[in-house]
């Protein structure tokens, strides 16, 4: 737990005949990180590299297919609220399949191409049946901009005697309409100008003698012309609009039709589909990880990394899927090791909020041990209020029974999220908080198990958070100074982490006796003054001139836990508002009880989220800065092993 899981470099060689079994076998245990054997400089020479497959491009192309497919299906069916989307429980409906290789896989979408087919081409057809209302929409429109000009469809356009142009320009440009046209033409163009009302756009058609038209033309343009191109050329405008609007009918009858035979081929077969996709992602993989195993004639070597207590596991694979034809090395780590947490279950959630900061390099200390507790701690007393607690567990619940309920980032964040609020409202118990002091308010009862209260006793919490600050940066400067002793560094260890343990007892001394917070003997304040200029001058020893910096930073990291006093003031000072403002409502008019209760439902989720978002925040930053700051060296590698991930499928079965 401390630090990263121990890694062990690994080499397996098996018969070539064997090594597509092999590979699938590593894949689905995701417990190896894959390296190029061939590239490795004591394989090199003795090896060649393996042949790339051929199978590659069609399982690409058939993927996408699929994954089209997929999209399509999934689009069918109703439109889901995002919320509800979010914690709603996911299709957790899994087909069993075979371990199949590429072209069992290929056979297998293979045999189902006219269920693909049908639904791309459903797809085809939604995609043209949307471009057509689209452009009837705009035929339409033109329409009825030149029904109340009564003029028949064909006339718009260019014959011997006459050119006749059909269009709108901006509302802007209606004053300007008739003297650009005056200009252009006199008395060789007609024209009918129909101003619309508001921003519409302003309807306009002309008429003019052939050696009039470029000049009517070019003021057109000058007004920003859009001409009408309407694709029917027979008869008024009225039977324009009626032709458009009974094809607009049809094709939303079809659009109908092809929606319900889409739900009807997802409710039967989208399960398969999903299947059929993550099979053919997987067997990509596995054929791309195939050119990173150097071979023989007769044998293919494999390379990676793989945690040590995972060593058992990957020897039994390899002698399982050889026969025992097959050998396993596993030698230390030499070079740059991935980094793998070595978490417990209770502890891998945190370790995400380790990740976003930085991978520890590998064989230094995993912070995440420390961060976990002290995290859900500091944002406990920062929310310190029982009913916000309550609702942060509540939605965290929630999120793992939906977005949540896969292994991965939202699920880490989602039981993270549940600790914090179980710990807001143990917090709030002890701090009297129940969506501020809502109980005494209403009820007139005060919660029991109240220890204190921020907004009565602040001094008390104050005393708390600066507790627990000094505690957490000398548990970083102990886990430092442990590293420097583990690495021989000891003058390092004196100057960087045993001044600042000598400093801190001696400036308390001082500190307490210069404000009369205590008394001590002559000896002791002697002893304190000499152990502070010692220490002090170590710091300056170190880092020259810059330590004075250090001093001041040491004591503003101190401070900053001050923040936990002012967040759990504010959670109980904002609760309080809203219950004062919403009580005040409720008493000018029996009438706006209502009002106020949706007030303050109103208040306290703004003030949750608020609250709940700012104590994460500081509470991590107390970590990142003020902790990690002391002793955490970033860089690692993240170790990534080469899996399945499936969530669509599971192994199981004959293959057939």
């Amino acid at each position: 737990m401390l630090r990263p899981a121990p890694m062990r470099r690994l080499t397996v060689g098996v018969h070539r005949e064997h090594e597509g079994r092999v590979i699938a076998a590593l894949q689905e245990a995701g417990a190896v990180e894959l390296g190029a054997a061939n590239e490795e400089e004591d394989l090199r020479a003795l090896t060649s590299r393996h042949e790339r497959s051929p199978h590659l491009l069609r399982i690409a192309e058939e993927r996408v297919r699929l994954e089209r497919a997929i999209e399509t299906l999934e689009s069918a069916g109703p439109e889901k609220n995002p919320v509800r989307r979010i914690f709603e429980p996911p299709d957790r409906q899994r087909r069993r399949v075979p371990l199949r290789d590429a072209a069992a896989v290929l056979a297998e979408t293979a045999a189902h191409r006219p269920l693909i087919d049908e639904v791309l081409a459903l797809r085809a057809g939604e995609t043209a049946i949307d471009e057509r209302l689209a452009r009837l929409g705009e035929e339409e429109e033109m329409l009825a901009a030149l029904v109340p000009f009564g003029l028949d469809l064909s006339w718009p356009g260019r014959s011997p005697y006459l050119v006749v142009r059909a269009g709108t320009v901006p509302a802007a440009e209606c004053g300007d309409v008739d003297r650009r046209l005056g200009e252009a033409g006199g008395e060789h163009v007609i024209w009918s100008c129909l101003c619309a009302i508001g921003d519409a756009p302003t309807a306009v058609v002309t008429a003019a003698l052939p050696d009039a038209a470029p000049a009517v033309d070019a003021a057109l343009r000058a007004l920003a012309f859009r001409e009408f191109v309407p694709e029917i050329r027979q008869g008024s405008a009225e039977d324009g609009l009626s032709a458009v609007r009974a094809e607009w009918e049809d094709l939303h009858r079809k659009r109908e039709a092809n929606t319900a035979r889409l739900s009807t081929l997802a409710a039967e077969h989208l399960p398969l589909i999903r299947a059929l996709a993550e099979e053919c992602r997987i067997v990509r993989e596995r054929e791309e990880a195939a050119p990173l195993l150097g071979t023989t004639r007769d044998i293919a070597v494999l390379r990676g990394w793989v945690r040590e207590r995972d060593e058992a596991t990957i020897r039994a694979l390899c002698e399982r899927e050889t026969g025992r034809l097959a050998f396993c090395t596993f030698e230390p780590p030499e070079g740059d090791p991935p980094v793998a947490p070595d978490h417990p279950g209770w502890l891998a959630p945190f370790g995400v909020l380790t990740a976003t900061f930085g991978t520890p390099r590998y064989d230094s200390v995993d912070p995440t041990l420390f961060l976990a507790p002290v995290l859900v701690i500091t944002f406990g007393i920062m929310l310190g209020d029982a009913g916000y607690g309550l609702l942060l567990a509540l939605i965290a619940t929630l999120l793992l029974r939906g977005a949540g309920a896969e292994a991965g980032s939202v699920r880490d964040l989602s039981l993270v999220l549940l600790a914090c609020g179980l710990s807001g409202t143990l917090f709030g118990v002890l701090m009297g908080g129940f969506f501020g002091d809502l109980l005494p308010r209403l009820f007139g009862v005060t919660m029991p198990f109240t220890l204190i209260e921020p907004l009565s006793d602040p001094i008390a919490i104050l005393v708390l958070a600066l507790g627990i600050g000094i505690a957490h940066l000398n548990l970083g400067l102990a886990i430092a100074a442990a590293e420097h002793l583990r690495a021989g560094e000891y003058r390092e260890m004196l100057l960087s982490e045993g001044t600042w343990f000598v400093i801190q007892p001696c400036a308390a001394v001082i500190i307490l006796t210069f404000f009369g917070w205590g008394s001590f003997a002559p000896e002791v304040l002697t002893a304190a003054a000499i152990g502070a200029a010692v220490g002090v001058a170590g710091v300056m020893l170190h880092e020259g001139p810059l330590g004075f910096f250090s001093l001041t930073g040491f004591l503003g990291d101190w401070l900053s836990y001050a923040r936990i006093l002012a967040l759990a003031l504010a959670t109980g000072g904002i609760a309080m508002m809203i219950n004062i403002l919403a009580g005040m409502i409720a008493g000018v008019h029996p009438a706006l009880v209502v009002f106020a209760a949706l007030f303050a439902v109103g208040g306290h989720a703004a003030n949750l989220v608020l609250q709940a978002l700012g104590g994460f925040i500081h509470a991590l930053r107390l970590q990142y800065v003020e902790f990690f700051g002391k002793f955490f060296r970033s860089g690692g590698r993240a170790f990534a092993p080469f899996a399945a991930g499936r969530r669509h499928t599971e192994v199981g079965g004959e293959e057939g």
